[in-house]
């Protein structure tokens, strides 16, 4: 904003007071808006669009708000001639599935990774400008205090969502939908009815394509505000978790954290203390009673038992203040790839010309790139692990471990020997090849708690939020000491944010749309032919 615009703003609400003429002047807390932005986001075949319908039936009936809802595949096919394409008519659901993909991939990458959202956001303006907008006592025109969802279905790309939170700030919340493999893959069969060949190339390029402008609903789903899990065909238990969230979200009754959410909070405290270039992970381990019994961080062990911390003053020896200040994993591995390229070069295996480089690229396609276990850091899962024995603590039979990233392999055998009986995760890790070297003793399946580990994704209210959604001040009995009753038709949303900030957000969003659809016309006119 230039100087000449602030003073702009400035003078539109300049008092003089000495003037006797009586203004209005509103309240603060009558510029809080009630609007919420709900994105989804799920691996395909997870049932996004079941839970914008609970989403809208709720909100719509117990909290009468009016509710949009958007659907980026729209903007897809809508758009598609800005990237010279048209979805084909007549074609079967596979085929229709593959072409939005590509189609998907062309937009963002000629228009922006974050354009599909950047179309939803423009959608969500014209909607307030028809809707939400009121005079002041002057006859401008401002925003006004509206009961309005708009829910957005669904992301794929990280910068979709980026944009997204930059735009709405504390009105954005975003829910991730998720459903085991197999019973994705059951739903995309059989109510989509694809066949088995068709289904593993919609899963694995949706999840997460290799191109920047690709989809990468992975890099989207573990940043979550709430996750719910929705692989019954019966949906009681997947709206008890979306009316939770919503009451949550407003206040609207006495809610506090379930163990599993309580216990990811401590795995997440424990991550914010790990000094790891790589990645910060913790994890927490609570016995069959439901005490915590053991924590740990990815971080180096000192001696003496336990890790470096902050505490350690100029006696800490972490990678970032010891020696080269240096990934040393990472370090092991360039050596690697110089040896690799050296044995190769003295076999006379590489043609005259090939370099270091080139074949250094070569490798970080293999699992070469992959490696871990040249890390001085030991894992959080095992530092937890180590931290109950070390503490003499009992409980670690039939617990259950916490932790922020799904375990590698090293550290989920030590898991299973451990009998520890349950992993509740939020992050992938794609490294891991726990589930294939030890199919036999871990499971995704709640079926199989009798017989294998359960590795479960997390289900409840993302840890970043646990103190300010369950600690937000909220008065719970009137004076006479009874529980204050909530009238979900007024009820407010816990979180307060001014309704004059995001709608110009919006408009330097649109404002960049429009410039980005401009030029891509421009290219469409000279390169693209429709197909």
């Amino acid at each position: 904003m230039s100087i000449s615009d602030i003073k702009s703003a400035l003078s539109a609400i300049q008092i003089n007071r000495d003037d006797q003429t009586e203004v209005k002047i509103p309240k603060l807390n009558e510029r809080l808006t009630e609007e919420f932005v709900i994105a989804l986001v799920g691996p395909v075949g997870s049932g996004c669009t079941k839970v914008a319908e609970l989403l809208t039936e709720l909100f719509g009936n117990d909290y009468e708000y009016i509710v949009h809802n958007y659907k980026l595949s729209d903007y897809i096919a809508d758009n598609a001639t800005l990237v010279g394409k048209e979805i084909k008519k007549g074609i079967g659901t596979g085929e229709r599935i593959k072409q939005m993909q590509a189609i998907g991939d062309e937009l963002r990458r000629v228009c922006g990774k974050s354009y599909l959202a950047a179309k939803a956001v423009e959608k969500i303006a014209e909607k307030r400008d028809t809707e939400g907008l009121g005079k002041t006592i002057d006859g401008q025109l401002v925003p006004k205090q509206f009961r309005r969802l708009h829910i957005i279905d669904s992301l794929k790309h990280p910068e979709e969502l980026k944009l997204l939170r930059a735009t709405y700030g504390d009105i954005f919340w975003l829910i991730g939908v998720f459903a085991p493999l197999t019973v994705r893959e059951q739903r995309l069969e059989f109510q989509e009815h694809l066949d088995k060949a068709q289904i593993e190339a919609i899963i694995r390029r949706d999840y997460s394509e290799e191109e920047d402008y690709g989809q990468k609903v992975r890099g989207v789903f573990y940043q979550a505000d709430y996750f719910v899990r929705n692989d019954q065909e019966n949906t009681n238990r997947l709206k008890q978790g979306i009316t939770r969230f919503v009451e949550i979200i407003f206040g609207a009754s006495v809610h506090t954290p379930t163990t599993d959410e309580s216990s990811m909070y401590a795995a997440y405290a424990e991550a914010a203390k790990s000094a790891c270039l790589s990645r910060q992970v913790g994890a927490a381990i609570v016995s069959i009673n439901g005490e915590l019994i053991g924590s740990g961080r990815n971080d180096v062990p000192r001696f003496g038992g336990g890790l470096y911390s902050e505490d350690d003053g100029e006696n800490d020896h972490r990678c970032h203040a010891w020696m080269d200040k240096r990934c040393h994993n990472d370090k092991k591995k360039d050596a690697l790839y110089q040896q690799i390229f050296t044995k190769l070069s003295d076999s006379s295996l590489l043609a005259t010309g090939v370099s270091v480089d080139k074949v250094t690229k070569v490798l970080k396609t293999t699992d070469v790139k992959s490696l871990i276990e040249y890390s001085r850091a030991v894992h959080a899962e095992m530092d937890a692990i180590i931290s109950v024995a070390r503490t003499h603590k009992a409980g670690l039979l039939h617990a259950t471990l916490y932790t922020t990233t799904f375990p590698c392999h090293s550290c989920a055998r030590h898991i299973v020997a451990s009998g520890i009986k349950r992993v509740i995760f939020i992050e992938p890790y794609p490294k891991s090849l726990a589930k294939e070297l030890h199919l036999d003793a871990i499971s995704e399946n709640e079926g199989d708690q009798d017989k294998k580990v359960l590795f479960l994704q997390y289900s409840g209210i993302a840890p970043k939020h646990i103190l300010k959604l369950f600690n937000a001040g909220l008065t719970r009995k009137s004076t006479d000491g009874k529980l204050n009753v909530f009238d979900k038709k007024t009820a407010k949303p816990v979180i307060a944010v001014s309704l004059d900030d995001y709608p110009t957000h919006e408009k330097l969003v649109i404002a960049e749309l429009a410039h980005n659809e401009k030029q891509a016309k421009g290219k469409q006119s000279t390169l693209f032919t429709p197909s």
